[in-house]
């Protein structure tokens, strides 16, 4: 469905959605602008003013009563030192670029203010990862969410619960890509080819891993368990397989279809 949001998109993003014929916006994230802490630069510069105006009239007595008016230089550095870390914020928070990211029928655009839009259409998507990191102080606990889009080519597009309405971005952008992967590589099995998720490979006759192979009559199940990757051979205690997870591409795809081959081959039923 398109994006019923009511968020203004730059029309740098508008502008090139429509050049690469990217179709209907499907959802829009994006970091907020840095503000002012008021709270903080009001009394950094009210401070460093005072210092400077008593550091000032202090070098002006001292040269007119010793000739040395560098002997209040301490009071003179110590009035600038917050002027300068005001400067330094106001600086900062305005020119930390603002970053958009959107989500639309054929693709993902990123946009960082002040460069040139970054179009990726699906086939230029490599992989799209989530992850969700529990931290937690002993009292109090919360979950820390991140999704990255790898382009083929390209810098990684990193996302996180910084960039408004992300949970449901997240959602809807893993979805559509994990259903597009899902019946690409559908189609390449069924064409007889063998699909690489980079550490393990599938294949119409079973699961590969390296210069190791396991044919789906003799897989158990397969499932990921703390962040683990098992590959569990019928009959045997210890997995066949067991790795990290994360590493692996589409971990989501990957899995439903080893599910969905391994269940095709299971004893008692003819595949297909």
């Amino acid at each position: 469905m398109p994006d019923q949001s009511a968020t203004a998109v730059p029309p740098q993003m508008r502008n090139a959605a429509r050049d690469f014929e990217l179709g209907s916006r499907r959802g829009t994230v994006h970091t907020e602008p840095r503000r002012l802490v008021w709270g903080v630069l009001v009394p950094l510069v009210l401070f460093g003013a005072f210092m400077l105006w008593f550091a000032v009239r202090s070098a002006l007595e001292d040269q007119r009563t010793d000739g040395a008016w560098y002997y209040s230089a301490p009071l003179l550095l110590l009035g600038l030192g917050p002027l300068v870390l005001a400067g330094w914020i106001v600086v900062r928070s305005w020119s930390a670029p603002q970053i958009w990211v959107g989500h639309y029928e054929h693709g993902v655009i990123r946009w960082v203010t002040g460069r040139v839009p970054e179009v990726y259409e699906w086939d230029e998507i490599a992989d799209i990862t989530r992850q969700d990191t529990k931290v937690s102080n002993g009292m109090v606990g919360a979950t820390h969410r991140t999704l990255t889009v790898t382009p083929v080519e390209g810098a990684p597009i990193e996302m996180s619960d910084a960039f408004s309405g992300f949970v449901r971005f997240a959602d809807d952008l893993d979805t559509a890509f994990t259903q597009r992967r899902l019946r690409q590589d559908t189609a390449r099995l069924q064409a007889g080819e063998r699909v690489d998720y980079f550490l393990v490979q599938l294949d119409p006759e079973g699961i590969g891993y390296r210069d190791r192979h396991l044919a789906w009559r003799e897989v158990e199940r397969v499932e990921v368990k703390q962040d683990y990757l098992h590959v569990r051979q019928i009959g045997a205690e210890q997995p066949w397989l067991s790795i990290p997870a994360s590493p692996i591409s589409t971990l989501g795809v990957f899995l439903s279809l080893a599910e969905r081959l391994r269940r095709q081959h299971r004893p008692g039923r003819r595949s297909s």
